[in-house]
């Protein structure tokens, strides 16, 4: 008997560490990781049907219950209809005897309460989780012995196997409750370590950004100080209008929108307009969009920034820069910056590529992208033809961290 019993103890046990593990990805999607749940459940159950344990002569001890329960209380009550009428098939496979008929008394009466409490079941502490789950299964083997009382007769043998069978029952769906709570734990709190830890990667990386800037901008007003006075001014007052929206975040994890992402970027492109003059053309390709669509914030303007200063500034001739924004129709954005300024050398492309150059702006955007949705930047560059880098931000992004 204790062979077979601890054989049904260790398939259950590797049975509901390996689903929640699987499903510890997939908790977005409910529909399917109750599927994996139920399927899992249900192995368990015909495996515990299968190798039974026995008590005495014709009395026999599988712990179904313990999958039936824990599939039913965390996979919902599709899953708890779906084991039963497993349970149910399978006896009915076994034969149509008196055990057919205390199992499928037992399902009738039991579930319903089970699926009932439920719902207190998940709004409890983990602590009362475990308890819940306890009483359902000491009311399944109440429930249980009163069937068998009423189709088989009482006896004080009946009695005694009954109780042993519920203290069993109920020691094993306290152990792997608790453990399904433990596992669960454990990974709710790695997912928030790693949430956390990308929080604070971005955040770090949308601080790079601002001094980036901050320190050109000064650098150019401290030279037209001694070249144009005049025209330092306007810059200066075009340096204060951009601070103020680029200083409006509420916070640093937050998400912005399209709108004021570009009202970001034409303050920007301002303050490089009232140094280079005509020397700097802008372009915009942004109609079509819908303005409040949520985007990551300065996720734009550092590659202005670039395709300016390095692509059309380091020219005599200056140049065009290009800036659109295409929303499809599942929401999806695809944002370009283009250039027509001097471009790049293979070998230059190839090292903007492998993140192995020095500047700022290119690589945080990229590592931004990648932390934020697993998908980077694309870079076209040829040399004199100046410079293309393309983005996509999926559709949804508005319950993502904004970086």
């Amino acid at each position: 008997m204790l062979k077979d019993f601890l054989t049904q103890m260790a398939i259950i046990a590797t049975i509901v560490s390996i689903s929640q593990i699987f499903n510890a990805g997939r908790r977005s999607d409910k529909p399917r990781s109750n599927v994996i749940l139920s399927a899992a459940m249900g192995l368990a159950i015909l495996l515990c049907m299968s190798f039974p344990a026995y008590m005495a002569q014709g009395i026999r001890l599988d712990i179904r219950i313990v999958p039936l329960l824990l599939g039913t209380l965390y996979g919902g009550t599709g899953a708890g209809l779906a084991l039963s009428a497993l349970i149910v098939l399978y006896r009915l496979f076994m034969g149509m005897d008196a055990g057919f008929y205390t199992t499928l008394l037992t399902l009738a009466f039991s579930m319903p309460a089970i699926l009932y409490v439920r719902k207190r079941f998940f709004a409890a502490a983990e602590r009362m989780r475990i308890d819940i789950a306890a009483a359902l299964a000491m009311f399944y083997c109440v429930v249980g012995l009163i069937v068998v009382t009423v189709v088989r007769g009482f006896s004080m043998h009946t009695l005694q196997m009954h109780g042993i069978h519920a203290a069993i029952i109920v020691g094993s769906v306290l152990v792997f409750t608790a453990l399904s709570e433990t596992i669960n734990d454990m990974l709710r709190r790695n997912q928030q370590l790693q949430a956390e830890t990308k929080d604070a990667e971005i955040a770090f990386l949308r601080s790079q950004i601002k001094p980036h800037f901050l320190y050109n901008t000064l650098n150019s007003i401290a030279t037209l100080c001694l070249k144009d006075p005049r025209k330092a001014e306007e810059l200066t007052l075009e340096f204060s209008q951009y601070l103020r929206k680029s200083f409006a975040f509420d916070r640093l994890d937050s998400l912005t929108s399209v709108a004021r992402e570009l009202e970001l970027v034409r303050a920007y492109l301002n303050v490089e307009k009232a140094r280079f003059g005509a020397r700097l053309v802008v372009e915009y390709d942004v109609d079509a969009v819908r303005p409040h669509t949520p985007i990551p914030p300065l996720i734009l303007q550092p590659l202005v920034e670039n395709a300016v200063r390095h692509g059309l500034m380091s020219t005599l001739r200056g140049g065009k820069v290009k800036i659109s924004v295409v929303q499809h129709p599942d929401d999806e954005l695809t944002i370009a910056v283009e250039d027509d300024g001097c471009g790049m050398s293979a070998e230059q492309l190839e090292a903007v590529r492998k993140r192995k150059t020095k500047g700022v702006g290119l690589r945080n955007i990229g590592e931004r992208l990648e932390l934020l949705y697993g998908r980077s930047l694309r870079v076209e560059s040829a040399e004199g033809a100046g410079t293309k880098v393309v983005f996509r931000i999926p559709a949804g992004t508005s319950g993502s961290t904004g970086g």
